[in-house]
């Protein structure tokens, strides 16, 4: 295993999406973000499924709000993230925890070196699609070895959200609106963002001071099953959930806002009314695997 300088290095750049992130956690306390654990909405799964004596890696820590939480119920955990500036200050406040700064997709780790991952939102992140970072994830895991990941869920009412809003992102995309709007252009144009994404996947993007780049993908269930089993996981459980922020992410402001304060969704009347209406294999906003590594 690398020393964590040699770690820093396996980054040539970090993407967009881990600035965007980096800029998010490092603006809210750790302390206030550590304390939104206990009401997560799988909290549940990861009581039941960890395994006791066995160390942790999350994967993609960010903050590592997560890895806190961990060692505070008892487990040994390490968090791996793209992010310096989080990992110094998480080892600061969180100094019965490991941090290390890396890339998912060529982790710092010993094969089998730990008994169990978490990976919450992360594996969309990469452009090339998450098979590298799933066939780490197999590769660091010990036999027998259990996994919880979470990705954007594509599901049906996504699916038509996204189809409504396309005249209205075509509209955001152009560079020659965008200037005489007075918004950032960059040099990127989304043509050559788009053209390094996978074709056929539900790509987001975002843009910044170079232009339009990457940002995530939203993954079906077959499609995620497909990427699971190729890096030689058998699924446990499958399931969707976050229905309030599906709803919100789904149907925008008329819904709902997101509550930083108390790390939760406020929906409105109407997105109450859509929330009890709508079944979460529908509108759910995150798809959840409980898998494992038989060898």
């Amino acid at each position: 295993m690398t020393d964590e300088t040699d770690n820093s290095q396996i980054i040539t750049a970090i993407p967009a999406a881990g600035v965007l992130f980096e800029t998010g956690f490092m603006s809210r306390s750790l302390e206030q973000q550590i304390a939104h654990c206990d009401h997560y909405e799988i909290v549940n799964y990861f009581r039941k499924w960890l395994p006791d004596h066995q160390p942790i890696l999350e994967a993609g820590c960010g903050s590592g709000r997560w890895v806190a939480w961990f060692v505070k119920n008892g487990w040994r955990a390490t968090g791996l993230d793209w992010s310096k500036e989080c990992c110094e200050r998480a080892r600061l406040a969180i100094p019965d925890a490991r941090f290390e700064v890396g890339d998912m997709r060529e982790m710092p780790f010993n094969d089998g070196e730990f008994g169990a991952i978490v990976s919450l939102g992360a594996v969309e992140h990469s452009v090339e699609g998450p098979i590298r970072s799933l066939g780490e994830y197999h590769r660091v895991l010990s036999p027998g070895g259990i996994a919880i990941i979470t990705v954007p869920y594509l599901g049906p009412i996504r699916k038509l959200s996204r189809l409504f809003s396309a005249p209205k992102l075509a509209l955001t995309y152009n560079s020659r609106l965008r200037r005489l709007l007075g918004k950032t252009v960059g040099t990127r144009t989304f043509a050559v963002a788009q053209q390094e994404t996978l074709g056929g996947y539900a790509a987001d993007f975002i843009v910044t001071e170079r232009g339009w780049e990457f940002f995530q993908y939203h993954f079906s269930k077959t499609q995620m099953q497909a990427f699971i089993q190729e890096a030689g996981f058998e699924i446990v459980e499958e399931f969707v959930e976050f229905g309030d922020e599906g709803i919100l992410h789904n149907f925008g402001r008329i819904a709902g806002t997101y509550n930083y304060e108390r790390g939760e969704v406020s929906l409105t009347i109407i997105g109450k009314v859509l929330r009890n209406m709508l079944a979460l294999d529908l509108m759910g906003h995150m798809l959840c695997y409980l898998v494992r590594k038989n060898s």
